[in-house]
């Protein structure tokens, strides 16, 4: 499940540190890439109930699910809808960079800001905005929609109890995080009746860009 702003693109090169048997499925988001013509989708229900109904019909096997950052809200809400509609229940939830859904925010709405304020908040939350962005209007018109459209899905985003998921969870974090910290990851395993295994790598809130070696190899022996 890719991160705010992001698409497919962000997990290229991951199928080449699975195990030959394991196949890569990467959630492609409406209104970018090959689907750039169909119309952003702005809430948790529009994302979320379409991609569990395709992952229910699609993997017909065992089967993990993860999400950095935003993402990882985004499986967690697929994972939760697989088990309520479809009968389903991954193998491993795998949440990385993202706090707990039951937690209070920390943050302002920011979505429906000017670009140039939106632009900066999503910079000081998570230094992850390219300097190119900023300095080209017309980029910006490509792209800001489609980044404001995620962040609303994660800012309007309303969390309901639900009897923890029977699956085991893990969760992953960058030791240097200062958006999603360590107890912000603890706080996930309240979401499971199984095991719940906290893994914390060197790095920033983008530290699966770095350690996606590290990752792969503790999802493939978590997942069992």
């Amino acid at each position: 499940m890719p991160w705010a702003g992001s698409g497919t693109a962000a997990y290229h090169g991951l199928a080449d540190l699975l195990p030959a048997d394991v196949d890569l499925w990467m959630l492609r988001l409406p209104g970018r890439e090959v689907r750039r013509q169909e119309p952003l989708v702005t809430t948790m229900s529009e994302l979320a109930g379409p991609a569990a109904a395709a992952c229910a019909q699609a993997l017909t096997g065992d089967f993990v699910l993860f999400g950095h950052s935003s993402g990882a809200l985004t499986a967690f809400d697929v994972a939760r809808r697989l088990r309520r509609e479809h009968g389903r229940l991954p193998a491993l939830l795998a949440v990385s960079a993202q706090p707990a859904p039951h937690l209070p925010p920390r943050y302002a709405p920011i979505h429906g800001l000017p670009v140039e304020r939106f632009l900066n908040a999503l910079d000081e939350r998570c230094h992850s905005v390219p300097p190119a962005l900023r300095a080209d209007a017309e980029m910006q018109e490509v792209y800001v929609p489609a980044m404001r459209a995620d962040v609303a899905v994660e800012e309007t985003y309303e969390y309901l109890p639900e009897t923890p998921l029977e699956c085991p969870v893990s969760a992953f974090g960058g030791e240097s995080d200062t958006e999603c910290r360590i107890t912000d990851l603890e706080a996930w395993q309240v979401h499971t009746s199984g095991k719940f295994t906290l893994n914390v790598l060197p790095g920033d809130h983008f530290f699966f860009q770095t350690s996606r070696e590290s990752v792969v190899k503790l999802l493939v022996e978590q997942a069992g």
